[in-house]
């Protein structure tokens, strides 16, 4: 083959071009310390770099929202110390109430304290760290508390996104905190007319007997109607001799209960009964006697309401909380589950029954001072002006389908004086612009006139199967002459410090049905057993956040390490390795300049060489 000058021109050319490009390349990989600046230079090593950037990235973000959750939840830790310190502060105030021994000017000292620490709670509430609420929930630029202690924030939790489909909350909502329920806890009622041996002024015991308390001879018939822990009902009643001790009284009570349900005891005169299972909030009872001879009556709960003497249980009409608002006092409970009743919520969820053939009877004046009064039939139910309530899919309610909405809305046409606009929809709207009906934070029915600065309203609602008269008969309560609560698994942080202040600022160290400030405060000594509860409480969430804290310290822990590991596995990808490409490097310069002498070599030889 010949070979030409061109040729030779050529190939010298492409292999120092060549050698050129390597030696760029290693000196790049060098200087650099990476092994590829462009992407087409190595594709495996650009895809899999993209993919460890990519997870790099990801693990940053998750230690910094780590980060930023573990700062929030410890703040919440701070928080909740200074919450703990304050209700201990708090209980050891009313425990100084509780001795007995204070004046009058004592207790207005005592409560005044309890006030302001009260003040310092909410505070404590409403603490906010970088403009955001610790307790509101998501809601976190809504101020949580108000001063009455009202919680308007939400139940949600914040959650921080610490890796591929794993979250953790780092807050407590201020719903848990202030409004929680402790299924450890169980629910304890009292009367508030305590039993007197009418000879000595003391609390009867156990010992003494009913003629004791009652100072006659006669026979007593003893009026009894309740609710056992598992929601269902009860009335009865039963007559004992004057001479029957207080002891076999107890005795009789408990026996119209679930049998071993309940403990029924006696503490400084007043009959409590605790029931026997835990987490259950629907324990409740009435109780008078009656003497089969005057007919006179003992009492044993009187709740100060209105027109209503100690012998009348739920045909009571709803009090005045303030002056445009009405509200009743008996929480609509879902059977089920033990929660809280809202719009939606069944009816018959709540009576735990069916309630066919059964109907609420509704009474009272509208907003404009006029009365009114008419049967709601739950088997087809309509509003004062007979207009049928449908459900939401046009099809007529029933007792099975009606909703406490339907009837609450049924409630603020009967309340709100308008005139018929032609179907309950159109009545209700007409309403609604003039009264507020919905169930409040504990499911209790509250009426609020917004057109008014006091009210002519006033407002009753009886279920047909309630009374004496129809024994048995499963029954919806709305307002009622119940017995005082001690204790329940549900509790209210703010509802209990202020009963516990009202307790002390008129010195009440047990309940008192004669109480014209509120016969149904359950005094200094219930309310510390409350406080010992918010306190247990407290605790129990305090322990929460410590919990979240810590899982969100191992997250970052966790997160921090893997993205070493995958820098590392990154550098071993990518990175040059400085003794191999030095290698390659003078590998390379040897053969540049071996091919150089090569060239030249070749250039001084002449035609004469080849012949």
């Amino acid at each position: 083959m010949r070979i030409t000058q061109n040729n030779f021109y050529n190939s010298f050319v492409a292999d120092q071009q060549n050698i050129k490009q390597q030696l760029d390349m290693v000196n790049r990989q060098i200087s650099s310390g990476l092994k590829i600046k462009y992407g087409y230079e190595d594709p495996q090593i650009f895809s899999d770099t993209l993919r460890l950037d990519y997870e790099e990235t990801t693990l940053s973000q998750a230690v910094n929202v780590s980060t930023d959750a573990q700062n929030f939840a410890n703040n919440t830790d701070s928080v909740m110390f200074q919450f703990t310190d304050a209700l201990t502060r708090f209980k050891t105030l009313a425990i100084q109430a509780a001795n007995g021994a204070n004046s009058d000017s004592n207790y207005f000292a005592i409560s005044n304290e309890m006030k302001s620490i009260k003040e310092h709670i909410v505070n404590l509430s409403n603490s906010s760290i970088n403009g955001r609420y610790l307790f509101s929930g998501t809601a976190i630029d809504r101020k949580p508390v108000d001063d009455d202690g009202s919680y308007n924030g939400n139940g949600e939790s914040l959650k921080a996104v610490v890796g591929a489909d794993v979250e953790i909350a780092y807050n407590i909502p201020g719903s848990e905190l202030f409004l929680g329920e402790d299924l450890n806890f169980a629910r304890k009622v009292t009367t508030n007319i305590p039993l007197k041996d009418l000879e000595t002024g003391s609390a009867v015991s156990t010992e003494s007997t009913i003629a004791d308390f009652t100072g006659k001879s006669d026979d007593y018939n003893f009026f009894i109607r309740g609710r056992n822990g598992d929601g269902t009902v009860f009335e009865n009643s039963f007559t004992m001799t004057s001479d029957r001790s207080v002891a076999e009284l107890l005795d009789a009570i408990e026996s119209n209960f679930t049998p071993n349900s309940v403990d029924v005891s006696l503490e400084n005169g007043y009959i409590q009964i605790t029931d026997r299972q835990n987490g259950r909030s629907l324990l409740d009872f009435h109780l008078y006697a009656q003497n089969s001879v005057d007919n006179s009556v003992i009492s044993f709960i009187d709740s100060g309401f209105a027109g209503a003497d100690s012998t009348v249980y739920d045909n009571i009409a709803f009090s005045k909380t303030d002056a445009v608002t009405l509200r009743g006092n008996y929480s609509q409970i879902v059977k089920a589950d033990n929660s809280y009743a809202v719009r939606g919520t069944l009816l018959s969820d709540v009576a735990g029954a069916a309630l066919t053939g059964d109907s609420l009877e509704i009474s009272g004046t509208d907003q404009n001072g006029n009365a009114f009064a008419y049967t709601f039939d739950l088997d087809s139910p309509t509003d004062i002006f007979s207009n049928q309530i449908n459900n939401s899919d046009g099809t007529p309610a029933d007792s099975s389908t009606l909703t406490y909405g339907q009837l609450l809305d049924a409630v603020a046409v009967a309340v709100s004086g308008i005139t018929d606009q032609g179907s309950f929809e159109a009545n209700v709207a007409e309403a609604k612009k003039t009264v507020d009906v919905s169930l409040d934070k504990k499911g209790r029915i509250v009426i609020k006139d917004k057109n008014s600065t006091d009210t002519l309203m006033s407002f009753k609602m009886v279920d047909s199967n309630s009374g004496y008269a129809t024994p048995g008969a499963s029954a919806l309560v709305f307002n009622a002459n119940s017995a005082l609560e001690i204790d329940d698994p549900k509790h209210d942080l703010f509802e209990s410090l202020d009963s516990a202040i009202e307790a002390v600022e008129n010195g009440l160290l047990y309940p008192d049905g004669g109480n014209t400030v509120n016969p149904r405060n359950p005094g200094i000594e219930n309310a510390l057993e409350r406080i010992d509860h918010v306190l247990e409480h407290i605790g129990k969430e305090h322990t929460k956040i410590g919990a979240m804290s810590n899982s969100l310290n191992y997250a970052v822990e966790r997160s921090e390490t893997l993205k070493i590991n995958v820098q590392t596995l990154r550098s071993d990808i990518l990175d040059t390795d400085i003794g191999e490409a030095t290698v390659k490097l003078n590998q390379l310069s040897l053969n540049f300049q071996a091919m150089l002498a090569s060239i030249a070599k070749v250039q001084n030889l002449s035609l004469v060489n080849y012949l």
